[in-house]
């Protein structure tokens, strides 16, 4: 499985600008581009036959999606 760090470019238009074995180095690279850029960035999953989103960052925050529900 790889973690793909993608940046918006526009409504739901996505450029894919580098991969990761790991879930934690695709964020904190997605993260720190969110910081450095005014770009939103998201990371996805890619499998044999599957592939998802896994966060969107701007601003070094991770953005929520409407369905979301933080506890606490």
């Amino acid at each position: 499985m790889m973690y793909c760090v993608e940046r918006s470019n526009g409504a739901e238009q996505w450029v894919q600008e580098q991969c990761f074995k790991t879930e934690f180095k695709a964020f904190v690279n997605a993260r720190a581009k969110s910081l450095a850029f005014t770009n939103v960035y998201r990371v996805v999953y890619r499998s044999s036959g599957l592939s998802g989103e896994v966060v969107r960052v701007s601003n070094g925050k991770a953005l929520l999606n409407s369905d979301d529900r933080l506890v606490g």
